[in-house]
């Protein structure tokens, strides 16, 4: 999938913030979907936020769940 138009790094971690502060408890599928984004590049932005402590990952079984 191509890059959106006109969205930066930072553009991406702010739409994936949006989401999971309107929907908290999602699935990297569930995200990717909501915004019209690959699961790679939403996966890419999730564990970067992740990383940084702006939203929290519960793992169940396979499946990755984020929230804030």
């Amino acid at each position: 999938m191509s890059k959106k138009k006109g969205f930066t790094k930072d553009r991406y971690k702010e739409e994936i913030l949006l989401v999971l502060k309107n929907q908290p408890f999602m699935s990297t599928n569930e995200v990717a979907e909501s915004l019209s984004m690959g699961y790679d590049t939403t996966l890419k932005y999730l564990t970067e936020l992740h990383k940084t402590s702006h939203i929290k990952l519960k793992t169940v079984g396979n499946r990755r769940f984020w929230y804030k």
